[in-house]
């Protein structure tokens, strides 16, 4: 077999990855080309054609050498061949071959295909969170009883609000939220990641073909929303701020950005707690419909 080249994601690159995710069955957050793109300079995020199938390379702050993503098979895919080469190239680099964003149907596929080949670990700070995009603009039931409570108090606190969309008009607006944020909780590693990510996707915000939305109160937006397709079903909320000094704002900015996310998603991501107490708190708060387990599958090494 020729030597597959990996190389760097870059916009020109959305379209030939995007069809294999877009048409994929994987909704995990990874696989969204926001992502992949926003992230790629921090992860060193690489990609391939193996097969007919897309193989994505990147470092893991959790592992000295490269790790893939679960592959995302095209109609021609041959999970098992693709495998073998992935392995190859591990073996050929020194490093054992490792897999991030088994989903649950990948983890199966994956062993139907290399029965045996793999040992399986969860981390719960990796799983997504999804609900069912009606459930999120409509916030609907008793259990999200306290979130319309919250939507209530927002509309009589500040009746002068406004949403609109995120465009090249507004846009050095939306990171002036994120940046005040950051200045207010201090610097990090993650947290100057996060800011670098945000600023490098809404640099290609049209190339992206992104959706955002903005809330404003007094003439300031106070919180802003960004997100992108997943596949044919699931559409992925990559970013979303706000003013904690506007009471309701996370909430409100949560269900308007929901109520003009296209009908023909029936689910939408919010994506990762990463560990964070507090933020899991948040997203189990909206009741999710789903929680998205995403596996790493380490191949077991013959003795």
């Amino acid at each position: 077999m020729d030597s597959i080249i990996f190389k760097p994601v870059s916009l020109a690159d959305r379209a030939e990855i995007t069809r294999f995710t877009l048409n994929g069955s994987s909704r995990i957050c990874d696989l969204a080309f926001c992502n992949l793109y926003g992230w790629g300079e921090h992860y060193g995020t690489s990609w391939a054609i193996v097969r007919d199938t897309l193989v994505i390379r990147f470092q893991s702050p959790l592992r000295n050498h490269p790790t893939y993503l679960m592959p995302v098979g095209g109609e021609g895919c041959n999970l098992s061949v693709a495998m073998t080469e992935l392995r190859r190239i591990s073996e050929a680099e020194g490093y054992p071959l490792v897999l991030m964003g088994v989903a649950p149907q990948c983890r199966e596929a994956l062993e139907t295909s290399c029965p045996g080949m793999f040992r399986f670990t969860s981390n719960e700070g990796s799983r997504d969170y999804v609900y069912l995009r009606e459930r999120l603009a409509s916030l609907s039931g008793k259990a999200l009883q306290s979130k319309r409570n919250h939507i209530n108090r927002f509309e009589r606190l500040y009746p002068n609000y406004s949403y609109e969309p995120i465009s090249r008009n507004n846009i050095e607006e939306c990171l002036a939220v994120e940046r005040s944020w950051f200045d207010e909780h201090g610097a990090g590693e993650g947290r100057t990641s996060e800011l670098r990510m945000i600023e490098r996707v809404f640099s290609a915000f049209d190339e992206l073909e992104l959706m955002g939305g903005a809330l404003r109160v007094d003439g300031r937006i106070i919180a802003f929303a960004v997100g992108s397709p997943i596949n044919q079903s699931t559409f992925g909320v990559h970013i979303e701020k706000a003013d904690r000094a506007y009471e309701g704002a996370f909430t409100m900015i949560n269900r308007e950005f929901a109520r003009r996310i296209p009908e023909q998603y029936t689910y939408v991501n919010r994506e990762e707690d990463l560990g964070i107490e507090g933020l899991r708190q948040a997203k189990l708060s909206y009741k999710p419909d789903m929680l998205l387990y995403k596996d790493t599958a380490v191949l077991h090494h013959e003795s």
